[in-house]
């Protein structure tokens, strides 16, 4: 499993992401834990919601930077304040702040990094949070049918709405291919 992209806020259905929420805070207090900052995945199936995995730290990757944009809520902060005793109970807005979608893009075959996006060009534009090579020219990659693919780019960027974010990132990292021979 290599996670590559994801939006906030969810796409999903309101009722499905109700029914994910109560799984995940279900998971954590079978834990035995009553306050914190945790890193849980769950998946809407075909069956309903289904655990991935539970972890007692904030989610790597974009994580703390979509959550701080999308519902202004600092996770470093709030662990901070748990860790002090300070109960955590962020205000959170009754409509996202700044939806983002972001993009790590995976080799789609092995090969050598042939050419590079201008990724200054890429950074420069008001949409893009964030845009990282995450290669060089001349490196070796891993595409899916030699193991778990290799990352080459890293993009965030911002919408109107999450549909929007999620659309423009594709585009975006479409536009700026790491080309792999």
């Amino acid at each position: 499993f290599n996670k590559t992209w994801g939006v906030c806020p969810s796409l999903l259905p309101l009722e499905q992401q109700r029914k994910l929420k109560e799984l995940g805070v279900a998971c954590v207090k079978a834990l035995g834990f009553h306050s914190g900052v945790f890193h849980v995945e769950c998946k809407y199936t075909s069956s309903g919601p289904q655990l991935i995995e539970v972890n007692a730290r904030m989610g790597g990757g974009p994580v703390h930077e979509h959550n701080l944009r999308t519902w202004g809520v600092d996770l470093v902060e709030e662990a901070i304040f748990i860790a002090l005793g300070i109960p955590a109970r962020p205000y959170t807005p009754k409509v996202p702040l700044e939806p983002v979608g972001y993009y790590n893009v995976p080799a789609t075959r092995s090969g050598i990094v042939q050419d590079l996006p201008d990724i200054a060009t890429l950074q420069r534009r008001k949409e893009v949070v964030w845009a990282k090579l995450m290669v060089k020219k001349g490196d070796r990659v891993i595409g899916p049918e030699d193991g778990m693919p290799t990352w080459l780019l890293d993009v965030m960027v911002k919408g109107s709405s999450a549909r929007e974010a999620l659309d423009l990132v594709f585009q975006l990292t479409t536009e700026n291919e790491v080309k792999v021979a």
